[in-house]
């Protein structure tokens, strides 16, 4: 960091301290202002409890990096970008020409290429999952993949036309969904304004996949039978509350987070607000309700649970249904991880003891 005068980006596994790296590079720093920015509050928490421990004298300014257009960026002499991967094309666009350094635990190649690009930074250390497993600083992991199928039989579904109502069964629900998903897609190719409706059916589409039941009570069912601490990730806030456990989301009354990190409760559903920056004591189980297609979320996700202890192995539970978009994200956001350690394995097959 030094060497490269505070310009580029820290390419380092999640779980190995890269406030820590970060705290002992700027006590280098002299008569500098600094702005510190995290995509979550709860990371920038972190990082005011960091300097504390580690008596950094930190003079500069935090913020959610969703209150950029609130600061004027040119007074600062540098810009800290914690998780960097995750800054939009506005933030980016306002970061344009400063001197940036940018930490990440999952950048992917496509993200790296745009932010070199735009922002003129590119890794200056890389520190792989792999290597961090095989130096005992995260646990290993083991990853399996449960593969459901849509229900053909049960006529659950109810579909509104403007002439009738009727139901239908999942199935045949997302064969529509998904037809009208490619049909508007082709047609938008010509006609732009379409491209509206296109995005419409995709997220019915998606929405349909995030809340079809036979894919959310197979996941109940494993979190019934498991006894230790386990993480609970799916995509919307109301799944996450039909789970029979605690919830923690962006609509959340009670600090479930900690009383999860403190150990006064065991299991936790949540959406995003996990993803990065948090540790959470003793916990080697992970449960993917829903897992998205984004390598960078996944990677983040998948690591809250390796937190080295004594050799144990972190055992990742993700459920998919099988020919179906869903595969293709279940596919996409796994294409990091080691393939040996992937098993997949069908629902009817699936030992949940």
């Amino acid at each position: 960091i030094i060497k490269n005068k505070f310009q580029g980006i820290v390419d380092v596994a999640p779980r190995v301290g890269k406030s820590k790296i970060a705290i002992d590079a700027m006590r280098k720093l002299k008569n500098k202002k600094v702005l510190l920015l995290a995509p979550f509050n709860p990371i920038l928490d972190s990082w005011r409890e960091e300097f504390k421990k580690w008596k950094l004298d930190f003079k500069g300014d935090i913020i959610n990096q969703r209150s950029l257009d609130k600061v004027k960026i040119s007074d600062y002499d540098l810009i800290i970008s914690d998780e960097v991967h995750t800054l939009s094309e506005h933030q980016r666009n306002l970061l344009q020409g400063k001197k940036i350094l940018g930490f990440s635990g999952s950048i992917s190649k496509k993200t790296k290429e745009i932010l070199e690009e735009e922002l003129a930074i590119k890794p200056i250390y890389t520190y792989s999952v792999e290597q961090a497993i095989k130096d005992n600083i995260i646990s290993d992991y083991e990853i399996k993949v449960i593969s459901c199928n849509l229900d053909t039989r049960d006529k659950y579904i109810e579909v509104a036309t403007k002439k009738s109502k009727f139901y239908t069964t999942e199935w045949n629900n997302y064969q529509y969904l998904d037809s009208q998903f490619k049909k508007f897609k082709v047609m938008s190719w010509r006609n732009p304004r379409l491209n509206n409706v296109k995005m419409q059916m995709a997220s019915k589409r998606a929405d349909f996949i995030y809340t079809s039941k036979t894919k959310l009570e197979a996941c109940k069912k494993l979190i019934n039978s498991i006894d230790d601490r386990c993480l609970v990730f799916t995509a919307r806030t109301n799944v996450a509350d039909s789970f029979d456990i605690s919830s923690y989301h962006s609509k959340s009354t009670a600090d479930t987070l900690t009383q999860l990190c403190e150990k006064d409760i065991n299991k936790l559903a949540v959406c995003e607000m996990t993803s990065m920056g948090i540790t959470i004591p003793d916990l080697k189980i992970g449960i993917f309700h829903q897992l998205k297609s984004s390598e960078e979320n996944s990677i983040q996700k998948i690591l809250r649970m390796c937190n080295w202890e004594d050799g144990e192995t972190a055992k990742i539970y993700i459920f998919q249904y099988v020919n179906t978009q869903d595969e293709v994200w279940v596919s996409k956001a796994l294409e990091p991880f080691n393939k040996d350690k992937i098993d997949y394995i069908s629902l009817n097959k699936f030992n949940y003891a």
